[in-house]
């Protein structure tokens, strides 16, 4: 039997050693989506700042689990948690008031929407109604109740209000009831579309809901993995995204908002970004990706651009909410595709 001189059995072992890494390297499996690093130096000096509103407590100015958020007319903004309390910050995000809803045994509130008489409406999910509330918590007016008849809610999670046409719109979900509402600013019914289903126009879960500067109707249509847009009648007018973590793809779209120039935001859940359309539906970029940094999420619900055209994200397992100016440059990052079952990311409703 030969023996190989030690010089061949060097180039030998190295041989060896490169193919067992390769097929360790296949057998762990290799992320297919990394984050993008973050910015540094020059970069990181161009890149926009996010304000960091909040953080986890039940005082005044901590979060348990931020959902929902809107913007009131003077700048301000509310923000409801999953203790069913709302929450009313100055424009610079100091904490002016805090209260609790009257009735919370079955389950919290999710949806908001400013009124432009100063007051809210308040998606009260487990009670199966939308409240008119004033700034301080005050019942006004209820809208609807528990039942599936036209101007009754299974699970209401969303409300957007058009002003310029005196009407509301509000996204329920439950008992194959998934649906949009349209109502005057009374509470008045109008009509409904949608239903349970794939299809287009059909909803699974529709859990976002924004109105555009043109009327057009925006649902965040979030087990179905897309967003569709609606004219004021409830016509289909496209259904854009598919399930995934890339370019125009969603995972789990839990809100929407409308910025003036037409762009639309959206909250992806699970892939922890808020991705960002055009008027026609086409995807234009992405912002963040998982962590606990600026301009990072856990888990982001509810979305709202406010007068100045900031864009207010309720950044919810990160107990916080984060703030941007929404028309000027945005981070860009891939996000890590996180793509669970409609179970594992609805949880509570």
């Amino acid at each position: 039997m030969s023996v190989l001189p030690a010089a061949s059995r060097s180039v030998v072992l190295l041989a060896v050693s490169g193919v067992l890494a390769a097929v360790l390297l296949f057998w762990n499996g290799a992320p297919k989506h990394e984050p993008a690093p973050r910015p540094a130096g020059k970069d990181a000096a161009a890149a926009p700042a996010w304000t960091i509103v909040g953080r986890q407590g039940l005082e005044l100015g901590g979060f348990n689990q931020p959902r929902g958020i809107a913007a009131l007319p003077d700048g301000s903004f509310v923000v409801a948690d999953r203790s069913a309390r709302v929450q009313h910050f100055s424009a610079d995000g100091k904490p002016l008031a805090l209260w609790i809803m009257q009735e919370h045994a079955l389950g919290n509130p999710k949806g908001l929407a400013a009124l432009p008489n100063g007051g809210l409406l308040v998606c009260d999910t487990h009670y199966g109604r939308v409240l008119e509330m004033s700034i301080d918590g005050k019942v006004v007016k209820q809208w609807g109740g528990p039942g599936k008849e036209p101007g009754q809610f299974v699970h209401p999670l969303s409300c957007a209000v058009d002003a310029r046409a005196g009407v509301a719109y509000v996204v329920e979900y439950g008992a194959y009831n998934d649906r949009v509402q349209k109502f005057k600013l009374d509470g008045t019914f109008i009509k409904a579309w949608g239903g349970f289903g794939s299809e287009p126009g059909k909803l699974n879960r529709p859990s976002g809901v924004a109105v555009d500067g043109q009327g057009g109707v925006w649902v965040a249509d979030a087990c179905n993995h897309r967003i569709q847009k609606f004219d004021a009648e409830g016509t289909l007018l496209g259904a854009y995204g598919d399930l995934g973590g890339g370019d125009g793809q969603l995972s789990y779209p839990f809100d929407l908002a409308c910025a003036p120039n037409g762009e639309v935001f959206v909250a992806e859940f699970n892939n922890n970004r808020v991705s960002v359309f055009d008027a026609e539906g086409r995807f234009v970029r992405a912002m963040g990706m998982a962590g606990t940094q600026p301009g990072e999420f856990n888990q982001p619900w509810s979305l709202a651009v406010d007068a100045q055209g900031r864009l207010l994200v309720s950044d919810t397992r990160n107990n916080r909410v984060q703030i941007i100016q929404a028309s000027g440059p945005a981070p860009r990052a891939v996000a890590r595709a996180a793509v669970e079952s409609p179970k594992q990311a609805q949880g509570n409703p």
